[in-house]
């Protein structure tokens, strides 16, 4: 199967009630026909500000809200037609998990939410078993789950999810309010655990671009309910950004107006450096050259990548 998951024109507005009595609820729009897919055994990374409309596909890919136009497919079958045991093929990790009981352990939970896929005896105690091995919560697992950190509430999210081996899964700001640490430890094991070794499917959504650069195979671009674009990251920096950017270091900064005439996009300097935006490389030897004739002394001339950052902010800028 190419793709684990498909977003076929899906549009999905909200009704916000007034506080005052005599006027109309208004309806607001947070999807409007998106279409994407997500490659089978891949991270697809779902990447927007707050109020994109991240969270909102997550709830009608896992059938707990419906839109009103569109449809999606996972595994190949309709999750608003679909059976009970399409949905349990679908692991859901949502941010500030409160359906965690506190005063049990974190053992006595994943008991509790085993038995409500039918485990039971044996074959529910190798799972718990199995799941706290695989994220690394054995030691902690007869602690209550009050007293867990945010990282290991985490954990223990992701091994929920785990229980009926699901072959997608989806997280919705898996790493928030994480430091690096345990970042980085959710980071590997949606990368080793759900990925490698299970051979699921990862639909992850983000704010964070360095997260979105470092687990995503493909990135879908989401900005106020509208796809702007989708790729891989060199795709989308190809795609999105057709410039170059060249940094002249000085040992003597040239004359005001140096650049004067030349074919530049846009300049921004700073102490005894220009970051300089160009269509084409070619231009290079006439800045340094002008740099030069204005009385400048160079020390360093070096091309850098644009941040994918800064690519996607002048992209919402332009879409706008």
């Amino acid at each position: 199967m190419q793709n684990a998951i498909s977003i076929l024109n899906l549009s999905k507005t909200y009704r916000i009630p007034s506080v005052l009595p005599w006027r109309k609820s208004r309806r607001v729009p947070a999807l409007s026909h998106v279409q994407f897919d997500c490659p089978a055994e891949k991270i697809t990374c779902l990447l927007g500000p707050n109020g994109a409309g991240k969270t909102t596909i997550i709830k009608i890919l896992a059938a707990i809200v419906l839109p009103e136009e569109g449809d999606v497919t996972v595994l190949g079958e309709s999750v608003f037609k679909g059976t009970a045991a399409l949905r349990q093929r679908i692991g859901l990790l949502t941010p500030n998990e409160r359906s965690f009981f506190w005063r049990l352990t974190g053992y006595q939970n994943l008991d509790f939410f085993t038995s409500l896929y039918g485990l039971t005896g044996k074959k529910k105690k190798n799972r718990i078993a199995e799941v706290l091995s695989l994220v690394d919560l054995e030691p902690d697992a007869k602690k209550p789950f009050r007293l867990y950190s945010s990282g290991m509430k985490q954990k223990l999210s992701l091994a929920r999810a785990l229980l009926p081996k699901p072959r997608v899964f989806l997280l919705d700001e898996p790493t928030t309010h994480l430091d690096p640490l345990a970042r980085a430890e959710i980071h590997r094991l949606i990368k080793e655990v759900i990925v490698q070794e299970s051979r699921a499917t990862v639909l992850i959504c983000t704010h964070d671009l360095a997260e979105a650069q470092k687990l995503a195979d493909h990135i879908v671009l989401l900005d106020k309910g509208t796809v702007l674009a989708e790729g891989s990251m060199q795709g989308l920096r190809e795609k999105l950004y057709t410039g170059h950017r060249v940094v002249l270091e000085f040992e003597r900064i040239p004359e005001q107006g140096w650049l004067q005439g030349l074919q530049v996009m846009d300049v921004r300097s700073s102490d005894k450096q220009a970051a300089i935006e160009i269509q084409d490389l070619s231009t290079v030897p006439d800045i340094v050259d002008a740099a030069v004739r204005m009385g400048g002394r160079v020390s360093r001339c070096i091309q850098e990548d644009k941040s994918l950052e800064e690519i996607f902010s002048d992209f919402t800028r332009t879409a706008e």
